[in-house]
């Protein structure tokens, strides 16, 4: 059973697509980049450590309890 020759017309298709998905994956890991830089991780880590250190000093009685009527 011989391989049939693909069309110019898909190969064409199939390499734009991929192309356009290249460029989709590379914009979205540059915008991803770019935002975290703007936050600022290690201040956003920081500041969720000692939000859980502070959550910890809660005693036993006082733990908030879910409502189901709310």
């Amino acid at each position: 059973m011989a391989k049939q020759k693909q069309p110019a017309w898909q190969f064409k298709f199939s390499l734009a697509l991929s192309i356009l998905m290249l460029f989709l994956i590379f914009g979205y890991f540059t915008q991803s980049f770019l935002e975290i830089r703007k936050v600022k991780p290690v201040s956003v880590a920081i500041e969720r450590i000692s939000e859980s250190a502070a959550d910890s000093d809660v005693s036993p009685e006082n733990y908030p309890v879910a409502n189901p009527e709310e």
